[in-house]
């Protein structure tokens, strides 16, 4: 965040990479073969009270603002491995104080036929 100069309402700016890297404690199905892949991965992230407006760009995927709820979407879809997707960006505040909370980003993705926990599915059978 920049400082307030002469009553002045402060700015700042938000920069986001995202990436994808081995985690030893997935377990993968049998059938699964290639390199790793992430799909469906969505990042929000809710900005303080404190600010007015955010003007975000993504390289990948398509973010979106809510000024009403102080919350961004960022959809990114499937990782790409040779594309680092980042989001860039810069917001007002109303005020001239630095905001007092940073809430938590929520980011959600699937990995295809991998399970944290070791439980997979062998077969399924649908009858009827």
């Amino acid at each position: 965040y920049g400082e307030a100069k002469d009553g002045t309402p402060l700015d700042g700016r938000i920069t986001l990479n995202v990436g994808a890297r081995s985690i030893s404690s997935l377990i993968f199905s049998a059938s699964r073969r290639g390199p790793l892949i992430v799909e469906d991965v969505a990042i929000v992230i809710p900005f303080p009270n404190i600010v007015k407006t955010a003007n975000l760009s993504a390289n990948m995927g398509v973010v979106v603002y809510d000024e009403a709820g102080k919350v961004a979407k960022w959809v990114i879809g499937k990782l790409d491995e040779k594309m680092r997707p980042q989001l860039t960006g810069t917001m007002t505040m109303d005020g001239t104080k630095r905001p007092e909370e940073n809430p938590p980003l929520l980011v959600t993705w699937k990995i295809p036929l991998a399970s944290v926990s070791g439980l997979s599915v062998s077969g399924l059978s649908i009858s009827g």
